[in-house]
């Protein structure tokens, strides 16, 4: 037997086959051969792509938790009344209206002039002027113009359904000029009629931006061809929680010698404000005044 060098003969032998084939492709899969560990876990391989990946899933997560609260809370409770310190008094609550939707003059507000509507009215719009803090003046950034409490840190303002009530009942009088207008002048004519075009406009823009979205349905009138109208439910303000929020901060200002123009004195020297109610400047009507 040949001996391998470095070691005696007879003590060694090849691995290999002892054809020179098997030689030839021993040595080829020798080359090729590694040698083969564990396999790297997914975790140890993208471990910093899977942890970014989880921060930005629970960051959009946060995001998402935040606008969905807000959207269910704009749809739950109304707009936002941030603004206004009434907004405390907001309840919302599902109502039917009185008298429904039939064409009629049964409320105590409508109907021909009368000394019951009258009093209605006042009753209702009696005490719509109230005291708002300072505070709340100085952040619509108004403190400068606004129309301050005599003698008090506070200013004078009102609601917008006050307003909207106020217009409702102008319309309602402006029926009946002969009663409540009599002997007006033909300026004083147009201004009243601008005056009731201002109010228009005014509740037009309130019921789109009110935008009660209650369903009306229609039915079938046994007596006439044409269907009618039939209303279900609206969306509505506690309004009696609204009235005494309002009675509870109301101002007089009509009060005769309490209010005073800076420059150009009394405002209300009588105790009346103008019947006809609208302000005027170098380039006519200018602006809308309560009272």
């Amino acid at each position: 037997m040949k001996q391998t060098k470095g070691y005696p003969a007879g003590q060694y032998s090849s691995v290999r086959g002892s054809s020179s084939d098997d030689d030839s492709k021993d040595g080829l899969l020798e080359k090729n051969q590694y040698v083969l560990g564990p396999k790297p876990s997914i975790w140890r391989r993208h471990r910093s792509m899977i942890i970014l990946q989880i921060v930005l899933l629970a960051l959009y997560s946060v995001v998402m938790y935040f606008v969905t609260a807000k959207l269910a809370s704009n749809s739950s409770t109304g707009p936002d009344y941030s603004s206004t310190p009434a907004g405390k008094a907001v309840e919302w609550q599902s109502k039917t209206f009185v008298l429904g939707d039939r064409i009629q003059e049964k409320s105590k507000y409508s109907g021909r002039p009368s000394a019951a509507v009258d009093k209605a009215w006042h009753d209702l719009l009696n005490e719509e002027n109230i005291r708002i803090e300072k505070e709340v003046i100085e952040a619509l950034g108004r403190q400068d113009i606004s129309v301050r409490v005599p003698e008090e840190d506070g200013f004078i303002g009102t609601l917008n359904v006050y307003h909207e009530l106020h217009c409702i009942k102008r319309l309602h009088q402006y029926m009946y000029q002969e009663i409540y207008w009599k002997g007006l002048d033909d300026t004083q004519r147009e201004m009243n009629r601008l005056h009731n075009e201002h109010c228009l406009d005014f509740l037009r823009q309130a019921a789109i931006c009110h935008g009660d979205v209650g369903l009306i349905t229609y039915q079938w009138n046994p007596h006439d061809r044409i269907p009618v109208a039939n209303a279900t439910t609206h969306q509505c303000v506690n309004w009696e929680k609204i009235e005494t929020w309002t009675k509870d901060r109301t101002v007089d200002m009509l009060k005769p010698g309490w209010l005073v123009h800076p420059t150009l004195g009394l405002a209300y020297d009588d105790g009346k404000g103008d019947n006809i109610g609208a302000a005027t400047g170098s380039d006519g009507p200018s602006g809308h005044m309560h009272g």
